[in-house]
């Protein structure tokens, strides 16, 4: 906790609202965001309330607070997983998170989105805001399989299933995660062709789709897309597409 309330929002790739924080540095959100876990779930390993994190999930949250290799060592063996561990670029896993961030804001040929493993959008485009109708602390899976979206999303077979193996893949690493079960929980309900996706366990995604996409107050536009992961800690992932004259 005490290295969390040492780092600036700003350092770390996140945008800074200028008003007044009652607690200095980072909030648990924003560390589970820049993690890729549940602010629930960090609260419990904060809190020693979880007792067996993952080296996956370690090694997250050491990119998450910018830990140096003391740092990590010492937060790893805390967690008892010491002997585990092999070396990790923290330094490198911060620069790309910050990179990917500030790479998405900026796209502009079409929505882009940082995602966490359930799919929870941590940095969305202007685009992504105006034709896909999302935006940060929204969940994409949720908006794209939704009965009540306000998008129409046409041949999107490619998509929605890069999407459901995208969340197989990563669920198999954070099985205990409660809210991560949460998620797929509602899209089971909510959502018969996500539950025949999921239901076939579908883990052998394609990088790339091609989808059309039409939100009411907005033009029609055919894209190509691509979702991208994180190299270094396969804890964050990037959606870009690319909008097709």
């Amino acid at each position: 906790m005490s290295r969390r309330t040492r780092l600036l929002p700003e350092s770390c790739g996140l945008p800074h609202f200028r008003r007044r924080r009652r607690a200095p540095g980072l909030r648990r959100e924003e560390v589970s965001a820049l993690a890729g876990i549940s602010t629930a779930y960090y609260t419990w390993i904060e809190q020693g309330r979880t007792f067996d994190v993952s080296i996956e999930v370690l090694g997250a949250i050491s990119g998450a607070l910018q830990l140096n290799e003391i740092e990590t060592t010492h937060l790893f063996a805390l967690a008892g997983k010491a002997t585990q561990r092999s070396p990790l670029a923290t330094d490198s896993m911060s620069a790309w998170r910050g990179a990917i961030f500030e790479f998405v804001r900026r796209f502009e040929r079409g929505p882009a989105l940082a995602l966490s493993p359930w799919l929870e959008v941590n940095a969305a485009n202007q685009s992504a805001r105006e034709s896909l109708g999302v935006d940060t602390g929204a969940n994409f899976a949720e908006a794209f399989f939704g009965a009540e979206r306000s998008v129409t999303y046409r041949n999107a077979d490619a998509l929605a299933g890069a999407l459901v193996a995208l969340m197989r893949r990563n669920y198999a690493r954070d099985i205990e995660n409660a809210h991560f079960a949460g998620v797929i929980g509602r899209l089971r309900g909510r959502s018969g062709s996500f539950t025949a996706l999921w239901d076939g366990h579908v883990v052998d995604d394609a990088p790339t789709f091609d989808v059309e996409i039409e939100r009411a107050g907005t033009a029609k536009g055919r894209f190509h897309g691509v979702i991208l992961s994180d190299p270094i800690s396969v804890r964050q992932f990037a959606l870009f597409m690319d909008r097709v004259e």
